[in-house]
This record gives C-alpha cells, sequence and structure tokens, in this order.
C-alpha cells in the first residue's frame, strides 16, 4: 500500500472513521467484512485499530476473526498483537468487562473502541430479542472495577448503553465523565466510591433517567457533599433515587421528582425532606440515620407509601397521619434518643 493511499490512517478530521463506525454499530446487518476491506485499502488509526482488536477476538466467524487478527498484525505493535492474541485464548470465560478488559489496555487502543467492536460482534452472534438477557448485556457496561481516572470520549460510540456503573475508586474524575455520560440515553446510572465535593445534578438532565445510585464505598467523605445553586436539582423521569454514606448540604435546592417511587437516603446528615413533597408517587422511603428532628406532614398525602423506614434520627417532633396511608405495610420507627414529651403519632393503623 503507498503510503497516499492510507486516507484512513491520516483521517484527522473523522470523516471516515465515523461512517466506518457507523458500520460497526448497525444492528440490522453484520458490517464487518465490509469494515475490514475499507481498512485493507486504507489503512488505520488509533480507533480502527481498537476495532480491529475486538473483531479479531470476539467476532462469531473464523474467517472474519482471521482476516482482523491479519489486519492487526499489519498496522499495530507487536505488543497489541500478542494481546490480542491472549484475549482471544480466554475470551470464552470472562465475566465483568471492565476487569478483564483493563488488563489490555494501550497507549496505541482506545478501550471503549475494543468494547464497541466486542458488543457489536456478541449482539450479531446473539441477535438478542426484546427484553431478553442478552439485550440488557449488551445495553449495559459495568465499569466498577475499572483502574482509570478518566473515560475517553469514545464512550459515547456507544449510544446504545441504558445502564452504566462508573468506575469505584476515590480518583476517577467525575466532573470530567459527566458532558460524555449526557450523550447516551442511559435510564440506569450508579456512582460508587467517588471523592465528591459538589452533588452531580447535571445529571439530572438524563431525559430517560429512571434509577441513579450514589454510594459512598469504602471511601471516607471529609466534607459534606453540596448541592449547588445551579441546576437541573430534579428529573421529571426518576422513579429510583438511592444516596448512601454521603452527607449532603443545601438538599432544600434538590427536585422535583415527580415520578419517584422509591427513596432511599441513609447517613446523609440529612436534616429536612423537602425536596420530596413533591413526589405523590413514593412508595418506599428509607431515611434511616439521619439528623432529622421533625417528620414532614407532607408523607400523609404519599397515599401510595408501603414501607417507611425511619429509624435512629434525633426526632423532636413527629406528626403524621396514618390514616390516608392504607397501602403501608411496613413501618420501622426506632428512636435514636429517648421520646421527647411532645411526641406525637396519630391516625395509628
Amino acid at each position: 500500500m503507498k503510503e497516499h493511499d492510507r486516507y484512513l490512517e491520516s483521517d484527522t478530521e473523522g470523516a471516515y472513521t465515523g461512517q466506518i463506525t457507523r458500520l460497526l454499530r448497525d444492528t440490522t446487518s453484520d458490517n464487518c467484512p465490509l469494515l475490514l476491506e475499507l481498512i485493507e485499502g486504507g489503512g488505520a488509526n488509533r480507533r480502527l485499530l481498537g476495532y480491529l482488536f475486538g473483531i479479531s477476538v470476539f467476532h462469531p466467524t473464523r474467517e472474519v476473526s482471521g482476516r482482523a487478527m491479519g489486519l492487526l498484525q499489519r498496522f499495530a505493535s507487536a505488543e497489541s498483537v500478542k494481546q490480542a492474541q491472549k484475549l482471544r485464548e480466554s475470551a470464552a470465560y470472562h465475566y465483568d468487562e471492565a476487569e478483564y478488559f483493563s488488563r489490555y489496555q494501550s497507549a496505541e487502543i482506545d478501550l471503549f473502541d475494543l468494547l464497541l467492536a466486542s458488543k457489536m460482534c456478541l449482539w450479531h452472534r446473539n441477535r438478542p430479542a426484546p427484553g431478553s438477557n442478552a439485550l440488557v448485556a449488551h445495553q449495559t457496561l459495568d465499569l466498577r472495577r475499572l483502574a482509570v481516572n478518566q473515560l475517553s470520549p469514545a464512550l459515547v460510540t456507544l449510544d446504545f448503553l441504558r445502564f452504566v456503573a462508573l468506575p469505584a475508586h476515590k480518583d476517577f474524575d467525575l466532573p470530567n465523565a459527566i458532558p460524555l455520560l449526557l450523550q447516551l440515553p442511559l435510564e440506569i446510572l450508579i456512582v460508587e466510591n467517588n471523592r465528591i465535593e459538589t452533588f452531580p445534578v447535571a445529571l439530572f438532565a438524563l431525559p430517560r433517567l429512571s434509577t441513579f445510585i450514589l454510594r459512598k464505598g469504602t471511601y471516607r467523605p471529609k466534607y459534606p457533599m453540596q448541592v449547588p445553586e445551579g441546576g437541573p436539582h430534579g428529573n421529571p423521569s426518576l422513579e429510583k433515587l438511592i444516596l448512601e454514606g454521603y452527607p449532603i448540604e443545601g438538599e432544600a435546592r434538590l427536585g422535583p421528582f415527580p415520578n419517584l417511587r422509591e427513596a432511599t437516603l441513609v447517613r446523609c446528615g440529612l436534616v429536612r425532606l423537602d425536596f420530596l413533597q413533591h413526589s405523590p408517587k413514593l412508595e418506599r422511603l428509607n431515611v434511616r440515620f439521619n439528623q432529622l428532628e421533625y417528620l414532614p406532614a407532607f408523607l400523609s398525602e404519599c397515599t401510595e407509601l408501603r414501607v417507611l423506614e425511619l429509624s435512629n434520627n434525633p426526632y423532636r417532633k413527629i406528626e403524621i397521619d396514618l390514616e390516608p396511608l392504607r397501602n403501608l405495610e411496613e413501618l420501622d420507627l426506632k428512636m435514636q434518643t429517648q421520646l421527647p414529651g411532645n411526641f406525637r403519632l396519630t391516625g395509628a393503623k
């Protein structure tokens, strides 16, 4: 191949590479043979090397995977080829994508290009039906065991993802990841064990977000996480909110969450629950181990409530009418301190 023919290798604007990426992401037909033909004639840049790596390891057809391996040997370093061959030998035994693939990172190949190629090869092998486990696996990316501090911009090429769990360690750069995450149609997002100083309210801009989980993990926050004045502070699609172990200040700015059905807010240092007053569909509420001195009367208006876990708060006054809560099945109220003289619980069922 002449140097001037390697138009893909020098595709600095990404026009041709973008077309190949769209071919790879096509769920209606397996375009890997065409993709390999284009690379054979036009060379390979860093992104395409990642695609070659993934196809050589995961494509279900031996002929196609063999062609990809040949092109990888042609355009990539000997070390990348060695890694691909090693991964190829043991690919059938991996269960955790992030833990497994993180062993094969290199300056030459972007891990997320490799992930896109591997997921599309598995898609065409399984042809998952709607609602199947294979489809859920295709739409899921669990990065909790991935030892990186930043996510690559190549993440946005996985535009079929619905569930993402971010790397779970204190040095992960969440602010840097948020602009990338906002480009995905995410429905479930897990943030765990990160060093967070400001509540990541920008994530509430995800229009399809149904579950947001923010857990402390083994990280020990030194200071409360601040809810910033700039929003968004609420989300109309959110149904499940889990905040565990991160002390929060400025929680009054949060909300509304009109479709919220489950709220687990444990060990967050909360002193008020006003941000839930516009969540009439609540079915489960867990606010154990906070700093609540008062239980808001608006909970009586959440008539769908089935479970209330209120224990281990320094209550001074509890006024809640249980009569409207006809769906209530479980009420957990263990006092952190001795009952004060003005304790009042009305309408017991």
